[in-house]
């Protein structure tokens, strides 16, 4: 069961001032409901997943987990 939702890239600028990397925010209940955190409600490893053919980053639990 899929939920898309929009989400905005924040940029963000490394010490030359140019933007060195991208941000996006995930919600509290977000993290919980996809079972991104352990019982006691520490963050779980994850891991991203970069698909250029279809324009996908995935973010999952990593294998094994």
């Amino acid at each position: 069961n899929m939920e898309v939702k929009p989400i905005k890239l924040s940029p963000k600028k490394g010490g030359n001032g140019y933007v060195s990397s991208y941000s996006v925010n995930l919600g509290c209940s977000e993290i919980r409901d996809v079972g991104f955190l352990d019982k006691d409600g520490n963050p779980l490893p994850v891991e991203k997943c970069l698909d250029t053919e279809n324009h996908e980053i995935i973010i999952r639990l990593q294998a094994g987990e």
